[in-house]
């Protein structure tokens, strides 16, 4: 039975209404079904959305601001975004009525007729995802979707079986998937994170560890060596096991020897390039390229296009992006990072060899249940002042703060300013929040193009007048 066959006249509700449910709402008209979206937000709320699914879709059909019961019952299935959680109410009727909850990846899997590469992990996803669609479009048409850029859902209709799908996958996409299995899955870290959505850091594991549940003996998991959490699961996949190391020689994986990236398959060692050759910096960048290369290997592409896309990969916006210098002040825009994990990278990449400290760090927004533990000592190591914005300000201080002289901000702007009066020449004005941003953002990109704006504003104000 084709997916048409599937899908036609079968009556669909998409829940949630965010870029994966505006997807998912689009692709399941176009194969024929009957979709109705419901939303707790109001349709002000969500009139971008609403608009463009009502121009070019007339029969959606919309229920917003709330979730009745009534909405499901002439269901055939439910497809929820990310954001929505799966164990609310209106989701366990579903599943009492037999109605199948899936989400939109599992949705887009079923129509899908390419194989897929999906990439997990706490910190990592989106920098190893689109350098590996980088090296693997050299060889592949290939698209890299899901938790970055597109939802898989507005790419599936148009992908040949001769093309290759790099899809970034959250803990939240993969909590709904049933029969989802991607030919190659990569687990680049886990720890601690989004614990105002899981009740406990098992279950966060849990969700992580469905990446690989439907593999067999013809895949591939490809999993941190270095990394005890994602090691455990080494035993449990059906997938052929690879690895990558920073700290141990593999017969079957990519490590480091020395200052060299080398791959090691089936007795066969290959140097790839020294690590120095790198543009973007610190060793959770090294991993994500080993991890990269690792899957490179399995489609055999060529050392000669891998070793070029690595050496010019410049980095992702928002991850340690270099914004530009004042005064010889640098500014270093890592909004994208949302936990501790991802801070802890982001101190350790600016060491203070000398003893003597530069880093100026803006941090705070909303919590996710962070335990700073694991980053007090680089904070005392490194950092000379901590600027604090957001909700999680007075949680911050009181476990941090002691470590670096403290000062609160009210707005990103005042922080901004405050850190550039604070900063000497030679210093480094860091924003790397571990924290979300929607108490006073749209999200991540929104916070770092507002930080860049306010550094754009200072390098201006400081040009000398003509």
């Amino acid at each position: 039975m084709g997916f048409l066959d599937l899908f036609r006249n079968k009556m669909v509700v998409v829940l949630g209404l965010a870029r994966s449910g505006e997807a998912a709402a689009e692709l399941l008209v176009k194969i024929g079904a009957r979709v109705l979206v419901s939303d707790l937000k109001t349709e002000e709320q969500l009139k971008d959305s609403i608009s463009r699914l009502k121009q070019s879709y007339p029969q959606i059909k919309f229920h917003l601001g709330s979730h009745p019961e009534s909405i499901i019952n002439n269901a055939d299935l439910v497809v929820i975004s990310p954001g929505v959680p799966s164990n609310i109410p209106i989701l366990n009727k579903s599943r009492g009525k037999g109605i199948p909850v899936i989400g939109e990846i599992e949705l887009a899997y079923m129509i899908c007729r390419c194989p897929i590469i999906a990439i997990t992990g706490t910190k990592g996803k989106s920098t190893t995802s689109t350098l590996l669609g980088r090296i693997l479009n050299t060889k592949y048409n290939t698209i890299v979707a899901g938790n970055i850029g597109k939802p898989i859902s507005q790419y599936v209709l148009d992908l040949k079986e001769s093309d290759l799908l790099v899809l970034e996958t959250s803990s939240f996409q993969l909590e709904t998937i049933l029969d989802f299995t991607p030919e190659v899955s990569v687990i680049l870290n886990i720890s601690r994170d989004h614990l105002d959505r899981y009740d406990s850091v098992d279950d966060y594991i849990a969700a992580k560890y469905r990446i690989f549940e439907n593999q067999g003996e013809e895949d591939y998991t490809v999993l941190n060596g270095d990394d005890p959490i994602t090691m455990a699961c080494a035993s449990q996949t059906q997938g052929k096991v690879v690895l990558f190391s920073r700290s141990k020689v593999l017969e079957q994986g990519v490590y480091l020897e020395g200052e060299d990236i080398v791959s090691g398959y089936n007795g066969e060692r290959i140097s790839i390039l020294n690590q120095n050759e790198l543009k973007i910096p610190g060793n959770h960048n090294l991993e994500n390229v080993m991890a990269a290369i690792a899957v490179s290997m399995i489609y055999k592409v060529k050392l000669e296009d891998m070793r070029d896309q690595i050496k010019s990969f410049p980095g992702l916006e928002h991850a340690l992006e270099f914004v530009d210098e004042v005064k010889g002040i640098k500014f270093i825009n890592d909004s994208k990072c949302t936990n501790v994990v991802s801070l802890k990278a982001a101190l350790e990449s600016f060491p203070s060899p000398s003893g003597k400290k530069k880093l100026i760090l803006i941090i705070g927004g909303r919590d996710k249940g962070n335990d700073y533990e694991p980053v007090k000592s680089l904070v005392g190591k490194n950092v000379k002042h901590l600027v604090i914005i957001g909700e999680s300000a007075d949680k911050i201080q009181t476990e941090i703060g002691n470590y670096a002289v403290t000062h609160k901000a009210r707005t990103l702007e005042d922080a901004v300013y405050q850190s550039y009066s604070l900063a000497e020449s030679g210093d480094i004005v860091l924003l790397s929040p571990a924290c979300a941003s929607f108490d006073m953002f749209i999200d991540y990109a929104d916070r770092g193009i507002k930080f860049k704006g306010l550094v754009k504003d200072i390098v201006e104000s400081e040009k000398p007048k003509q």
